[in-house]
């Protein structure tokens, strides 16, 4: 029998997994027949720019059943692997790689050449955009009069107050040249242009996903999203016998206010003697303070960590939130996980949690203690995956 931080941990891989272009595109194809055979009309060269943290996975996975005249990818530092890299000259694809989620100069450099490519384009060719979270910071133009330095520092206070992303891409729209559907108009009025995306906005809202460079548009298809995987972990769990709720798959709510809502759910669990899965679906807000080093998932791993230490129970539990895409606000991690037994080794090791908060470090204090959720990028972005698992009585 699995312990629970085995069964959280395949719940979350498989979450991942039903995500990955390389399972999304083959099911796509068998739903649009006629779609992929529009593709693959040979009268005309196709080319792919990919765009955001999925860019890789995408491109190699679309590149899988159509021949590609060339391609760009432009995705976040550490996306691509050195293996590309090393064949890069002797293949199709130009890679490219910027910040994320504040854009640098390498977002302009590299969006400036990528776009000039895309111009060189005409009626005799097709052009495949392949979309994913992260796209808005990677792929920047700005406007005559504002340079990158003023975006970056209006992003970067966005993101200190904890902006959502919907807000915050509709602010970024408006001092750049080729986000809302502008790239498109800077195209060959005769290029056919098809665009596939992974969703990493609630609700899918095509014109806010890596906001919208070729959207609106008739030819613009959404491959995957986080309702898919959260469907997929709840069809897992109930083969694992856990009575499942689904909160939510579309949470936006702070760290704080979730890791509340999180305690509530855990106090219902305990009435109950199934063992039980809590699961929430979203992308929480969460204002930084202070000068230390974390995400919005760890930081609501250790809220929860120090909410339910004041329960004391005889039911074990685990408790996992980490985003999709491996990465966490600035660090090298997709979230944390903590059990039971995370708050007392906090303070075995001298910790103060609560203290921690304060300076929103925490993601010091759970890879201290070992709990950190470390996947590396995952290739998909689709928001994150809460879980909370409680055992049986």
């Amino acid at each position: 029998m699995n312990s629970l931080k085995e069964d959280v941990l395949d719940f979350f891989q498989e979450g991942i997994l039903v995500a990955k272009p390389e399972q999304l595109f083959p099911e796509f194809w068998k739903e649009h027949p006629e779609i992929f055979s529009q593709i693959h009309d040979s009268s005309k060269n196709v080319y792919v720019f990919a765009l955001g943290k999925a860019g890789d996975s995408m491109a190699k996975a679309f590149a899988k059943d159509f021949k590609i005249k060339k391609g760009w990818v432009l995705t976040k530092y550490g996306h691509v692997p050195k293996e590309s890299y090393l064949l890069e000259n002797q293949s199709i694809w130009e890679y490219r790689e910027a910040a994320h989620p504040v854009p640098d100069e390498n977002s302009v450099i590299h969006a400036k050449e990528i776009l000039s490519g895309l111009q060189s384009l005409g009626s005799g060719d097709r052009l495949v955009v392949l979309l994913s979270g992260g796209g808005s910071s990677l792929f920047e133009i700005p406007i005559d009069g504002v340079t990158i330095e003023k975006i970056q520092e209006i992003q970067s206070s966005l993101l200190k107050k904890g902006t959502p992303i919907q807000k915050l891409n509709e602010e970024r729209k408006k001092y750049s040249l080729v986000k809302g559907g502008k790239l498109l108009q800077l195209l060959h009025p005769d290029l056919d242009v098809l665009t596939f995306v992974i969703s990493d906005v609630l609700g899918d809202d095509p014109s806010l996903i890596a906001s919208g460079p070729t959207y609106p548009s008739s030819h613009y298809y959404i491959l995957g999203n986080l309702t898919r995987s959260l469907d997929q972990i709840w069809n897992s769990a109930g083969r694992k016998g856990y009575k499942t709720k689904l909160i939510s798959s579309v949470w936006d709510k702070s760290s704080e206010e979730t890791s509340l809502l999180i305690e509530a759910e855990f106090l219902k669990a305990i009435q109950s003697p199934e063992k039980q899965l809590i699961m929430l679906g979203g992308e929480l807000v969460c204002p930084v303070v202070g000068d230390g080093k974390g995400g919005r998932n760890m930081e609501l791993t250790l809220r929860v960590s120090i909410l339910l230490e004041k329960h004391k129970s005889n039911r074990k539990w685990m408790f996992l939130s980490g985003g999709t895409d491996g990465t966490d606000g600035p660090t090298d991690s997709a979230g944390g996980v903590v059990d039971q037994d995370s708050f007392q080794k906090m303070i075995q090791h001298g910790w103060d949690p609560t203290r921690e908060l304060l300076h929103s470090n925490s993601y010091a204090i759970l890879k201290d203690i070992g709990s950190t959720l470390d996947t590396g990028p995952t290739g998909t972005n689709v928001n994150d995956i809460i879980l909370l698992l409680v055992s049986e009585s």
